[in-house]
């Protein structure tokens, strides 16, 4: 009889937590930590989580974004596999992640990121100035963040990668020429310079040269958290549909300078492939993802 009775109060206290940790009940949502001062992208994401959660509320209280550690990718990525300390992350796709947890597959700054120009040393402009091909691109080495998606698209078509496991080193090792160019987002390299312009006065963003291949930013969730991953994804939709996504992303400091896309000319494009991406990636659907040609004036 006692085990019995301490089976029914086990059964109780385990769907009693169930039920606490869902997100119709969930009072906070678990995010990293800004990766340091600078961090605008997590102002970018972390509120558009929000406005995606409060856009899909339908009556159900919007937890509380709560804060928790700072981590690196492949920290986080582990983090949110536990499901411990991390409840949602922002990162570049691929088909691994996709398998691995449940993403959120609507681009979360419509493919920007692989829109790529590059944050070069001043002394290496002449030399950038030379190339016209992906074979001339080849002789020269990329700084890349370490677990970065981008490391692997990269060494796929040839091109010599350096990988730095923090951030903000990176900085530090193109300053130090340890590494000759540093692809970023065409929404990235120019605030980013801009926050660091005392630090790194050697630098400059460069645009000459486009480098693209597709890629974009989802939100993950561990996958068993499909409520949550359902909520976000619904209220993203609602945001694409009332024409809201492209309105955060022309008022956020990360982003709101590229528009209109058009408004500046690169010469140079070299565009690889992304042998990462999952093959069912829509990336010619104008509803999610920018175009190359939303880049070119008609003129």
């Amino acid at each position: 009889m006692k085990l019995l009775l301490l089976t029914l109060v086990c059964t109780f206290i385990c769907c009693f937590e169930t039920q606490a940790s869902s997100p119709e009940t969930a009072k906070q949502v678990l995010i990293p930590k800004p990766r340091s001062e600078f961090d605008i992208n997590h102002q970018y994401y972390t509120s558009l989580l929000k406005k995606a959660l409060s856009k899909a509320a339908a009556g159900r209280t919007v937890p509380e974004l709560k804060t928790t550690f700072i981590m690196e990718q492949g920290r986080a990525l582990r983090e949110l596999d536990k499901g411990e300390f991390l409840d949602v992350f922002w990162v570049g796709t691929d088909l691994k992640k996709e398998q691995e947890f449940r993403a959120i597959r609507i681009p979360l700054e419509r493919g920007l990121m692989g829109f790529r120009k590059f944050i070069l040393h001043k002394d290496s402009v002449a030399k950038f100035n030379t190339i016209r091909s992906l074979q001339q691109l080849q002789q020269f080495t990329a700084c890349q963040g370490a677990f970065w998606p981008d490391v692997d698209i990269m060494r796929n078509s040839g091109l010599k990668v350096e990988e730095a496991p923090v951030y903000e080193n990176i900085f530090k090792q193109m300053v130090a020429k340890r590494c000759d160019y540093f692809p970023r987002g065409v929404h990235e390299g120019v605030i980013e310079l801009e926050q660091r312009h005392t630090l790194y006065p050697e630098l400059l963003r460069y645009d000459s040269l486009m480098l693209h291949y597709p890629f974009t930013i989802y939100f993950f969730t561990h996958k068993n958290n499909e409520a949550l991953a359902l909520w976000i994804e619904q209220g993203l939709e609602q945001m694409i549909d009332d024409g809201e996504l492209l309105q955060h992303m022309q008022q956020q400091e990360l982003t709101r300078h590229v528009f209109p896309l058009q408004h500046k000319t690169t010469e140079q494009w070299i565009s690889i492939k992304n042998p990462l991406l999952s093959p069912d990636t829509p990336v010619n659907n104008s509803r999610y993802w920018f175009q190359s040609s939303d880049f070119k004036s008609s003129n």
